[in-house]
């Protein structure tokens, strides 16, 4: 069977989406400092071979090499590519409340007043609080995006499996459980 064909390859258990959501919402300011970032390292691959889709909002001039993207998609597509992605990085506004309410922790770049992309800091203060109670994960300047995914990936894994020795462990004593009630069943 070495020419059989993958009955369900790794891209479609994702769904027709992208594995890769990127957002930077519709706020008038753009947001280069992020767009460009994901483009760069998706070159550098970041991102492997799953798909990057970025919805690059009011970023005229925006054109990226290595992803898809759109300036704007509907309610609904926006709502079917958080359900579909594996990993959404956004920015720290309203956006991230659709992500975690979809039971997503997204990679959240807050947009900063020190670069003109906001008029204040009450992103950079939002994403602070939410880090504070584990909701999202932080990359705060381009250089900690390769970090902030690594991170991603690995939440989206869960908890550790157990080593061998603890598995045995686990094993032996649901045995040594399952066999003492049975004794007593039969006494």
């Amino acid at each position: 069977m070495e020419n059989a064909p993958t009955l369900f390859p790794q891209r479609d258990l994702w769904g027709a989406g992208p594995v890769i959501f990127v957002t930077v919402g519709n706020a008038t300011q753009g947001f280069r400092r992020l767009l460009d970032a994901v483009d760069r390292f998706a070159g550098g691959g970041l991102f492997g071979d799953d798909e990057v889709f970025i919805q690059s909002g009011n970023n005229p001039g925006f054109r990226p090499v290595y992803c898809k993207h759109e300036a704007f998609v509907s309610r609904d597509d926006f709502n079917r590519k958080i359900q579909a992605a594996g990993i959404v990085v956004c920015h720290g506004g309203a956006t991230l409340f659709e992500v975690i309410k979809s039971g997503k922790t997204p990679v959240v770049m807050p947009r900063r007043k020190k670069y003109g992309e906001h008029i204040d800091d009450h992103q950079f203060e939002l994403v602070q609080a939410l880090v504070d109670e584990g909701r999202v994960i932080p990359c705060y300047e381009p250089d900690e995006l390769p970090a902030a995914i690594v991170e991603a990936r690995r939440r989206m894994i869960g908890p550790a499996t157990p080593t061998s020795s603890q598995m045995h462990r686990l094993v032996a004593d649901a045995m040594a459980e399952l066999m003492g009630q049975a004794r007593e069943q039969k006494t």
